[in-house]
């Protein structure tokens, strides 16, 4: 089961709605007013990363503007230190390129989890 722990949160915004599903541990985009979907664009400003599983029309929970977490919701082999981006599925990905837009810095992996710094 998806998992997103605050070790020591930054903000949690819980206003606005869902214009699709979205799963704990995904990455959350502006698309309208207090309208939020799945980044899937590495190159798109994200604006958080969602603290649950919300349907469309609900209203998420949304960690933003930093903190550290950890978490099992990521792509790929990811070490500590990396850069992070948004995969095509909305997780975090190590990978960065010139174009990509970096959300997160990997502090640690272990057992299967990661540990990350929140940079939105």
């Amino acid at each position: 089961m998806a998992f997103l722990n605050p070790n020591h949160r930054g903000l949690a915004y819980g206003d606005g709605y869902m214009q699709a599903a979205g799963n704990c541990g995904q990455f959350v985009k502006l698309v309208g007013n207090d309208l939020f979907a799945v980044n899937t664009d590495s190159t798109a400003k994200s604006f958080g990363v969602l603290i649950g599983n919300y349907v469309a029309g609900d209203m998420p929970g949304i960690f933003c503007m930093g903190g550290v977490y950890e978490t099992d919701v990521y792509e790929g082999t990811i070490v500590a230190n990396d850069d992070l981006k948004v995969s095509t599925n909305g997780k975090l990905t190590s990978g960065v390129t010139a174009t990509d837009l970096v959300v997160a810095r990997a502090i640690s992996m272990s057992g299967g989890t990661l540990k990350f710094r929140l940079l939105i």
